[in-house]
């Protein structure tokens, strides 16, 4: 006990000898959100993706687990994703540290989607594209994170391009996680999670959650957010 006393004060001396601005680059995890919008997306799921996360972004507990963590932040940038090497980043870089910048989140995701920023682009299902473009971000993040998460959103299974499990294996190699929110309608559910499993996620404790309707999106991307933040901060 009286080492880990030890080891926690030389921990909390080494951060506070970190100049601020340097700490302020820091966060506990660096977060991406690839949301699908091939064909098989439909309207009313594209709004309900951004509204889902719209309402995970305001909510207490998300606030509370993104807290827990060492630095008490997280970075957050929002992908979009289809085939054809269609995607566009429709939220840069942005921390969250308390309710007002998540509020700033949500607000800036909101005027995305009231300006018609719900478009479907493309006709296939590219899952290594979207696993690609979302390595990218988390390359090009401008805080230094203590962990990375990919959190891939979709409906289907891939059917265009190269097949995802080389771009999984590659966010594998880089540290990251890929944990996975599927919009499985029915028999399909099964199908999605085996497939998502084998093929799509991966890394510490990864983990597939569906969500079987347009209503229930916004419940399944608070539970998933929370529990993703509060698993890799270490929190129970």
């Amino acid at each position: 006990m009286a080492r880990l006393t030890a080891l926690s004060v030389a921990a909390a001396l080494a951060v506070a000898a970190i100049p601020a601005a340097a700490q302020e680059s820091q966060t506990d995890i660096n977060m991406v959100v690839a949301l699908d919008r091939s064909e098989s997306i439909s309207e009313p799921e594209a709004v309900a993706q951004i509204e889902g996360l719209i309402y995970a972004l305001t909510d207490p507990r998300l606030i509370d687990a993104i807290l827990s963590g060492w630095h008490g932040r997280i970075g957050i940038a929002v992908i979009t994703w289809s085939s054809f090497e269609r995607s566009d980043l429709i939220l840069p870089w942005t921390v969250i540290a308390d309710a007002d910048q998540a509020s700033a989140v949500a607000l800036a995701l909101h005027r995305h989607l009231v300006t018609g920023g719900t478009p479907l682009d493309g006709t296939q299902t590219d899952l290594a594209l979207g696993l690609r473009r979302a390595i990218s971000q988390l390359e090009a993040a401008p805080y230094v994170a203590t962990r990375e998460i990919i959190n891939m959103v979709s409906d289907g299974i891939d059917n265009f391009g190269n097949v995802p499990i080389v771009a999984r294996n590659a966010a594998l190699d880089r540290g990251v996680t890929i944990n996975a929110l599927t919009m499985g309608r029915g028999r399909a559910i099964p199908v999605l999670r085996r497939y998502y499993e084998r093929n799509v996620i991966g890394g510490p404790r990864a983990f597939v959650h569906n969500t079987p309707a347009n209503q229930d999106f916004a419940a399944a991307m608070l539970r998933k957010m929370v529990i993703e933040v509060a698993l890799l901060n270490g929190s129970p």
